[in-house]
C-alpha cells in the first residue's frame, strides 16, 4: 500500500481526519477557510454533529499526515488510515 503526505484537520468529537482541499467531503462534512490579515482560520463542520457547530482551527494547528490510498480517494479518514508525522 502506498502513501501520500497531505495536511489533514482532525474532528475533536469523532476524531476523523480531513485532509486539506477535498471539501466538500462526500460524508457530509465540509471546510471553510478565511484568512485575517495574516491569521489563516479554518472551520470544520464534521458529519458527526446533529447540529451544524464547527470546530475551529488556525493555520499553525493544521498537522502534516501520511495519508492511505483509500483515505485520499475519499478525503477523510480513521485516525489508522490518516497519520501523524
Amino acid at each position: 500500500m502506498s502513501y501520500r503526505i497531505r495536511h489533514c484537520i482532525s474532528c475533536p468529537h469523532c476524531r476523523t481526519r480531513y485532509l486539506m482541499g477535498f471539501s466538500p467531503y462526500a460524508n457530509g462534512a465540509y471546510l471553510l477557510s478565511s484568512s485575517v490579515g495574516l491569521i489563516e482560520e479554518y472551520a470544520l463542520y464534521c458529519a458527526c454533529k446533529q447540529l451544524p457547530v464547527p470546530s475551529r482551527w488556525t493555520g499553525d494547528e493544521v498537522k502534516t499526515c501520511e495519508v492511505s490510498d483509500s483515505a485520499y480517494r475519499r478525503g477523510y479518514g480513521s485516525p489508522e488510515e490518516v497519520m501523524l508525522l
